[in-house]
Order: structure tokens, then sequence, then C-alpha cells
């Protein structure tokens, strides 16, 4: 039993990741480039490598934004990143920054 608990552990985790990469691909490349290394406009940093908690937080606060207010607490409002963020679910958020967190 705890040899197919684990097997089942370590396929989700497999899953995880590849859905991270893909949502990453529809959602995210066009602006921050295929490996999350390129800077969509001056002052934005490149993605790669950062914490993976700190990017799940940023997506969410994006996904989130308040129109009606103009912000969400840390972020300046951007339409294109609430429009690319709209829709995902917890899950797909920390898959996301899971796999941008790994990418160097």
């Amino acid at each position: 039993m705890k040899k197919i608990l684990i097997v089942l552990l370590l396929a989700s985790i497999s899953l995880m990741a590849t859905d991270g990469e893909k949502l990453y691909k529809q959602r995210c490349a066009l602006c921050h480039g295929e490996k999350a290394q390129k800077n969509p406009r001056e002052g934005v940093p490149a993605l790669a490598g950062k914490d993976a908690t700190v990017l799940a937080l940023t997506i969410r606060a994006y996904r989130d934004q308040d129109s009606r207010i103009g912000a969400y607490t840390m972020h300046k409002s951007s339409q294109v990143m609430e429009d690319s963020t709209s829709g995902l679910t917890r899950d797909m958020i920390v898959a996301i920054a899971k796999y941008i967190s790994g990418l160097k």
C-alpha cells in the first residue's frame, strides 16, 4: 500500500511540473520568454529562479486585482497580467510558480 501511495505521489508531482510548464508556455512565455529570462518592460525583472512562494503570491495578486480601486496591494494594476492570470486556480498558480522557480 505504501508503495502505491508513493508512486501516485510521484506521478502527481510529475504531472504538476508538466502542467506548470504547459500553463507557463500558454499564459506567460509571450511576455516573459521561454525560460522566464526576458524582461517584458523596463523595471520588470526576469522571473527565472525566483522563490516559488513569492511568485505564487504575485500571480495571485494580479489575478485578484480589483478594478474598482485600480490596484491590488503591492502591485500596480495591469490589464495584461489580469487577463493572463484570469481563471487560474490555486493549484495552477502553484504549478506555474514552481516551474518558474526551477528555471535558471
